[in-house]
């Protein structure tokens, strides 16, 4: 199964484009949307939606997976700004007929890395790792721990079913 894994940002939101089977997970393609931070808001949004529809459009995923928001509560506003950005990866999801997952960070990382309170560097470091080539930022390799956090879940819901 191929699918989009995208890290949820506005001035960085990294993608990974992955082939899923069983546990193996395969990076076909890793890359960035990156706005201008001098463009309006919704242009920024757009630019995000469209870099992210032409993935879809090139390598055809099933599936596209998000994390689930976080943000102190100290900082709502950031909250609000990646809420907006993570509705343009819902839509794109709808829009094309795609399955859509989400997992909290925590969960993906603790998937991946085994430990659920480790930092972006040591994702990507894990992902270099697993895959033996350098990932592009920390954004692209979050991404990369979300297909591997939906490979482990995909294969339990396949045991569960033919165990059950």
């Amino acid at each position: 199964m191929r699918v989009l894994a995208v890290d949820v940002g506005i001035q960085v939101c990294g993608y990974v484009i992955c082939d899923v089977n069983g546990l193996d997970v395969s990076l076909v393609k890793e890359g960035e949307a990156k706005p201008s931070r001098k463009q309006p808001l919704p242009q920024r949004i757009n630019h995000i939606f469209e870099q992210l529809e032409e993935q879809v459009r090139k390598f055809k995923p099933e599936a596209i997976i998000a994390e689930t928001l976080y943000s102190h509560y100290r900082h709502p506003t950031t909250l609000g700004i990646l809420a907006q950005v993570r509705g343009v990866v819902v839509l794109l999801s709808h829009q094309k007929g795609l399955d859509f997952y989400e997992y909290s960070p925590t969960r993906a990382r603790k998937s991946f890395v085994g430990r659920g309170n480790v930092t972006s560097a040591q994702v990507k470091k894990v992902a270099e790792n697993i895959t033996g080539r350098k990932f592009i930022s920390v954004h692209t390799a979050d991404a990369f721990s979300l297909a591997v956090a939906f490979s482990h879940t995909h294969k339990m819901k396949r045991l569960n079913i033919s165990m059950g």
